[in-house]
C-alpha cells in the first residue's frame, strides 16, 4: 500500500466521513472538507473518525477544514463525496485552488457528474490541468451516528471507475487501488453514469409510497416499501436503463445481477433481491417527499437518461413517468438544474461525437 498519497475528502456526509475515516484507519494523509462548521470542528477536536460496524475504528483525520483552498493545496487525490445538487457548486468552489496534477473523483458522480464538473471548471475559467474521473456509487452503505462518527452497515465488493478522458483511466484506478481494491476499471463514464440505479431504485419507490411516508407508520424503504408490484415497475424502469446502454454499445448490468455482483444476494425477483439484502434491512423509510430519493436522483439521473433515451430513439415511458409525476406531487419543476444535454455541455452533439468526447476529451 501506497501510504504516501495524500487524499482530500470534500463533503461531510454520510460518505464523505465513513470514507475519511476509513482512510485514517488505513494510514493516510486524510482532509476533510465542509460547509458546516459544526460537523468540522466534531471532527477536528476528536483528531478523527470513528466507525462501528462493519468497519470498526477510529480515523486519523490530518486537517479538518472549511477552507477549500487549505483543503486542496497539498492533496493528490480529491473526493467529491456530496450530493450531486452540489456538483456545481463545488466545481465553483474548487475552481480558483485546483492544481497541476491533482485527480479529483466524484465519488459517487450520479450520472455524468465529472461532465458537469468539466464544464463548470472550464466556465470558471480554471487552467490546472487536472484529471477528472468518477464511481457509479459509494463504496459504503453508512449513516452519520453524531458529527465525527458513522455506523457502517457493509461495504460493497465493486465500484465501477472511469476518467474522463477514458484515456487516462487505467492511470487513475491503479492510483486509487492503493487504499480501494474494490474500484475498478470501466470503458468509460457512459459505463458509470448508467450503471447508477439510484434513479431506477429510489423516485418510484419513494412515489408509489406516498400514502405511508405522509402518514405516522414507520417503515423500511427496501423491505416494506418495495413491494412485488413497485419491483416489478422498477424493473421495466430498469429494462429502459439497458436499452440505452446496449444502443451506445454498454453491456450493463442489470439492477438484480448488480445486487448479485455487489452483496452476494442471489434471488428471482428484483423484489426479492432487494427485500433480503442484509445490508439493507435497517435502512428507514422517509417522512416527507423533500427527499434526495426525489429531488436529486430526478434531475441528476432519471432527466439524463429521458433526454439520452429519446435523443436515440428509445422508449422512456416508465422513466418519464416516474420523473413527471415526482415533479406533479412536489407541486414544481427540477428542470432549472438537471442534467440535460445542455447543463451537460454536449447539447447538439451527434452520438459519435458523444462517444468520442467521453473517450479522448476532444470536442
Amino acid at each position: 500500500m501506497n501510504n504516501s498519497l495524500k487524499w482530500t475528502i470534500i463533503g461531510g456526509g454520510n460518505g464523505g466521513q465513513t470514507t475519511a475515516g476509513h482512510l485514517g484507519m488505513m494510514g493516510f494523509d486524510v482532509t476533510i472538507y465542509d460547509i458546516f462548521e459544526e460537523t468540522i470542528q466534531a471532527i477536528k477536536e476528536q483528531g478523527g473518525v470513528y466507525l462501528q460496524d462493519a468497519l470498526t475504528g477510529f480515523g486519523k483525520v490530518v486537517c479538518a477544514t472549511t477552507n477549500m483552498e487549505e483543503a486542496l493545496k497539498d492533496a493528490d487525490v480529491v473526493f467529491v463525496t456530496v450530493p450531486a445538487t452540489a456538483h456545481r457548486t463545488v466545481a465553483e468552489s474548487c475552481a480558483p485552488y485546483l492544481k497541476d496534477g491533482q485527480i479529483v473523483i466524484l465519488n459517487p458522480a450520479a450520472s455524468f457528474g465529472s461532465l458537469v464538473f468539466r464544464k463548470t471548471l472550464d466556465d470558471e475559467g480554471c487552467k490546472a490541468n487536472v484529471t477528472l474521473g468518477e464511481t457509479n456509487t459509494l463504496l459504503y452503505g453508512c449513516r452519520i451516528v453524531k458529527p465525527g462518527t458513522t455506523q457502517v452497515f457493509g461495504l460493497k465488493n465493486r465500484i465501477l471507475t472511469a476518467a474522463l478522458p477514458a484515456t487516462e483511466t487505467a492511470r487513475v484506478v491503479e492510483i486509487l487501488q492503493t487504499a480501494f481494491p474494490q474500484f475498478e476499471a470501466c470503458e468509460s463514464i457512459l459505463v458509470t453514469s448508467f450503471d447508477n440505479t439510484n434513479p431506477i431504485l429510489h423516485p418510484a419507490t419513494t412515489l408509489f409510497n406516498t400514502g405511508i411516508i405522509e402518514s405516522e407508520q414507520e417503515w423500511r424503504f427496501y423491505v416494506d416499501g418495495f413491494t412485488p408490484s413497485i419491483g416489478r415497475y422498477v424493473e421495466r424502469m430498469d429494462e429502459e436503463r439497458l436499452a440505452i446502454g446496449r444502443a451506445l454499445g454498454l453491456e450493463l448490468l442489470s439492477c438484480l445481477q448488480q445486487l448479485e455482483v455487489e452483496y452476494d444476494v442471489f434471488e428471482d425477483t428484483l423484489a426479492e433481491s432487494v427485500n433480503r439484502n442484509p445490508v439493507y434491512q435497517d435502512i428507514g423509510g422517509q417522512k416527507t417527499l423533500e427527499t434526495r430519493y426525489i429531488t436529486e436522483d430526478i434531475p441528476m439521473g432519471l432527466v439524463p437518461f429521458i433526454e439520452i433515451g429519446k435523443l436515440l430513439g428509445l422508449p422512456v415511458i416508465h422513466m418519464e413517468t416516474a420523473a413527471t409525476m415526482g415533479q406533479l406531487l412536489l407541486g414544481r419543476s427540477l428542470m432549472d438544474e438537471a442534467r440535460t444535454l445542455e447543463n451537460l455541455g454536449v447539447a447538439g452533439m451527434s452520438g459519435n461525437e458523444f462517444l468520442e468526447f467521453v473517450q479522448t476529451g476532444r470536442k
